[in-house]
């Protein structure tokens, strides 16, 4: 069974880099030409119609689009609000079965983009009583003081949600199922699926599940030590490196909880996952431990965001996930935001060298809308499909 299931997930992959690409003309590449797409640019019918032309018209053949961003929801959803952002539009708009409807009569790939544990970035609460920082204040993430950020810092983008906790696991673990048994989406896409930096989380529930794991390991008079601290976080201070490896295996067993539930029902699903492109970065201050799940594959597609400006810094991030991928696709992901389309072309040029499948563009905002098209135009004519 376990042979099937991987050689389902290879064809799709491979379906991914040639067949969809393919259809309806024969000629174009085998590589992921893809962007990704913020909620903001799909707030209304227009706009995702406008997406998926320009997409196609400017020859991308793949988008991650983000349906889940501050823990609402931009399609139909049995477990989340409906987003804020869709204010004003009719009930029955729905973003991500609209871009389906579009994207794939234009022969893209359409992945669902969704945020894992950033869940609010504002000091004012969600409007929503259902919303999960209103419904379970319990599930966030806190801080050694035991505070929640709710709104953006130096060291984190808001509220985050602690994945220590069952019942957020469970619940995430359906949010992802919900979209992909309703939807015929190409694959899911976790962002986010990390810590926001050190200072978290050191919530009770955490601190207790830690000191209930190394009880056990201690010896009579490490336990005589830890218990004279007087701080709530004593085990974290007393053992720093057992407590980095706790917090990267909370998130690590959220990303395999959810791969495998979502192979169960789709085995041909693509899972990918958006990541920070240093691994020492990841690895020790966001305990997002991506080498591992390439390692275990419990991810079918990396998307390293190599956003630096530096050609040589993409070059040197591209170059050290392709060589800790045991076979895993590595997607290079391209700040475009922040560079000129000459040094965009410059890296999809590199990428290719390197041997990558692909690139992806952040973001789709690059269009303004679909208000401009010379970004794309300079793209798609300075790197052309192969």
């Amino acid at each position: 069974m376990l042979i099937f299931i991987a050689g389902l997930v290879l064809a799709s992959i491979a379906s991914f880099l040639t067949a969809t690409s393919c259809k309806g003309d024969p000629k174009m590449p085998g590589e992921i030409r893809a962007m990704w797409v913020a909620r903001w640019d799909i707030t209304s019918p227009e706009a995702c119609r406008t997406l998926v032309k320009l997409s196609k018209d400017y020859g991308f053949n793949a988008l991650f689009v983000q349906v889940r961003g501050r823990g609402d929801a931009l399609y139909k959803s049995s477990y989340e609000p409906r987003s804020e952002l869709l204010e004003g539009q009719r009930e029955d708009f729905d973003p991500l079965g609209l871009i389906l409807e579009e994207g794939h009569k234009a022969g893209l790939q359409i992945h669902a983009w969704i945020n894992a544990n950033f869940t609010w970035g504002a000091s004012d609460l969600p409007k929503s009583p259902d919303h999960i920082v209103n419904k379970h204040p319990d599930w966030l993430m806190r801080t050694k003081d035991n505070v929640v950020n709710m709104s953006s810092g130096d060291d984190v983008e808001g509220a985050y949600t602690c994945p220590s906790s069952e019942e957020f696991r469970e619940h995430l673990t359906n949010v992802y199922l919900d979209v992909a048994t309703k939807y015929d989406v190409d694959g899911v896409h976790f962002d986010f699926i990390r810590y926001p930096s050190p200072r978290f989380c050191y919530c009770d529930r955490c601190l207790e599940k830690f000191r209930s794991e190394m009880d056990p390991k201690l010896a009579p008079e490490e336990r005589v030590a830890v218990s004279n601290l007087p701080e709530r976080n004593a085990y974290t201070l007393m053992f720093p490196g057992a407590w980095d490896e706790f917090r990267r295996s909370q998130i690590t067993r959220l990303v395999y909880t959810i791969y495998e539930a979502v192979k169960k029902v789709k085995p041909d699903l693509v899972v990918s996952a958006a990541v920070f492109p240093s691994f020492a970065d990841a690895y020790n201050n966001r305990f997002q431990d991506w080498k591992r799940w390439m390692r275990d594959r419990r991810i079918d597609l990396l998307c390293p965001m190599a956003y630096s400006k530096s050609t040589d810094t993409f070059i040197k991030d591209i170059k050290d996930a392709l060589e800790s991928s045991n076979g895993v696709p590595i997607c290079a992901g391209i700040g475009s935001w922040q560079i000129p389309a000459e040094s965009t072309v410059e890296k999809i040029k590199e990428a290719r060298k390197l041997g990558a499948v692909g690139f992806c563009l952040f973001s789709y905002s690059i269009a303004d809308g679909g208000k401009k098209t010379d970004y794309l135009e300079a793209v798609q004519s300075g790197a052309p499909p192969l």
